[in-house]
């Protein structure tokens, strides 16, 4: 066998990891305190005698808090579908038509895009494991365990993973010293 054929059989999908808090209250208290943290280490900055008042509290406060943050974070591991897979998850969600014209927000995604988006991030999703009543719960639209920026992050995580472009890194000082190349395709938008 060439190296070539061993390169080949030894290929893998993109995968990626998606942290969702399901605790996004606390996340909220903490960036609240962050800033008046920031304040009081300004305040303190501007008038040596103040000496720290009310930083070691906050600062407490937080760490506290990020222990929950953390506890209540559930990391989504994607891996990228295989072609058949997601052509046939396509084409199990046709877009939708309306006096024959393809709907604004399905033209960019070529797929119905209140359907085939769920349908994504459940095919693409390695762990954790869920109940099909989780999976309910979760990917419903009127739901309350995802908010819009969650559930965004972890449909264009999924969506990206098969459809972006991957850039191949030659160096980690080429990563630290060049722009990102833009060369993602990006995600499909709804149009406003």
């Amino acid at each position: 066998m060439s190296d070539v054929d061993a390169i080949l059989t030894g290929a893998r999908l993109p995968e990626d990891r998606v942290p969702v808090c399901t605790r996004a209250d606390l996340v909220a208290e903490w960036k609240r305190l962050g800033q008046d943290l920031t304040a009081a280490a300004v305040k303190n900055a501007a008038d040596p005698r103040i000496g720290g008042s009310g930083t070691g509290e906050v600062a407490a406060r937080m760490e506290a808090l990020r222990s929950e943050i953390e506890a209540s974070t559930v990391e989504f591991r994607i891996r990228a579908l295989r072609r058949k897979v997601w052509n046939d998850l396509a084409d199990a969600h046709p877009p939708r038509k309306t006096g024959g014209k393809v709907h604004p927000e399905d033209e960019s995604l070529g797929a119905n895009r209140s359907t085939f988006l769920p349908a994504l991030v459940r095919a693409s999703t390695v762990a954790p494991t869920l109940a099909d009543e989780t999976w309910e719960a979760l990917l419903d639209p009127d739901g309350e365990l995802l908010s819009e920026q969650q559930w965004r992050r972890l449909w264009r995580a999924c969506w990206n993973l098969n459809v972006a472009e991957i850039d191949i890194p030659f160096s980690v000082a080429g990563l630290l010293t060049s722009p990102g190349s833009g060369s993602g395709s990006g995600s499909p938008e709804p149009s406003e």
